[in-house]
């Protein structure tokens, strides 16, 4: 029989969004779960919608202070105490089949420890993405920047894995990027080809940038991900070309935004990591006039 610790970290969730994803949970065709709700500060309290349920599988746990999305789900990986771990964002829903279909397939592929599965993007629409995932090795696609994102509500993971590899960073990286490298240079990854999650787009995402968490260790820091890897990206030509372009993309932003220090900090990375590219010199001699013109 599998048995499966279901991780929800949240932080000022609205009620109707929480109670979406714990219902989406509950009403699983699956039965044999916990379901973890890590509550990483919120103000108020989020116990009083958890007490809304009397499900005897719901484990709550509440951070006195906010410590970042990276703390929020390891408390919920150390609470688990089963031998496969999946995660369900806040403002995530998952169809109700998911568990059934996830369990099937996890008792087919003994040799995979780590499974994911497709998602509906939901804006004001359903939205699916024209990406083709596959089964295999993904530490070259998160390496090099390739936009091919394992969701995290869509992911199981065995929890052998993390005593490999280590559980989420804290100290502020992007979290599911980095841990995702980490894993893949030791399993490939096993994709479940029907989607089983819904992934709404909106500003509550623990990560997102626009979201009430300021806590500098909340988990959506690209830099501090880069500078962690940055010795294995600079080992590939195509990865130091991708990063270049981003970082170029990303200062570019912060300079409309009239953030000229952190924007002229991603230019010269940029230039690091692909002197070569003209596209370089063209936006940074752009960004020192429009500097200068609007200082």
């Amino acid at each position: 029989m599998i048995y499966f610790s279901v991780v929800l970290p949240a932080f000022n969730t609205p009620p109707d969004i929480l109670r979406r994803a714990i219902n989406s949970v509950l009403n699983q065709t699956y039965p044999y779960f916990e379901l973890i709700i890590v509550d990483d500060g919120s103000e108020p309290s989020l116990d009083t919608i958890v007490k809304e349920y009397t499900d005897e599988r719901i484990i709550y746990i509440r951070h006195k202070e906010n410590k970042g999305a990276g703390a929020a789900h390891n408390t919920g990986i150390k609470a688990a105490k089963y031998e496969w771990i999946a995660f369900i964002c806040h403002d995530d829903e998952w169809l109700n089949n998911k568990l059934e279909i996830c369990k099937e397939v996890i008792e087919k592929e003994k040799k995979y420890k780590i499974f994911f599965h497709k998602v509906n993007e939901i804006n004001d629409k359903k939205i699916f993405k024209n990406i083709t995932y596959y089964t295999g090795n993904y530490y070259k696609n998160y390496l090099f920047d390739i936009n091919r994102n394992i969701q995290t509500s869509a992911i199981i993971v065995n929890r052998e894995c993390f005593s490999e590899v280590g559980l989420y960073d804290e100290t502020g990286v992007l979290i599911d990027w980095d841990l995702y490298l980490r894993m893949s240079k030791r399993y490939d990854f096993y994709c479940i080809n029907n989607e089983l999650s819904n992934y709404y787009y909106s500003p509550l995402g623990i990560t997102h940038e626009n979201t009430i968490m300021k806590n500098p260790d909340a988990g959506n820091d690209v830099f501090k991900l880069y500078i962690k890897w940055k010795k294995e990206i600079r080992k590939y030509k195509l990865a130091k070309k991708n990063w270049s372009m981003r970082f170029n993309a990303m200062a570019y932003f912060y300079t409309q935004n009239h953030q000229f220090q952190l924007a002229w900090k991603l230019y010269k990375e940029a230039f690091l990591l692909n002197p070569f590219w003209y596209g370089n010199y063209i936006d940074i001699f752009k960004f020192l006039f429009i500097s200068r013109k609007l200082r």
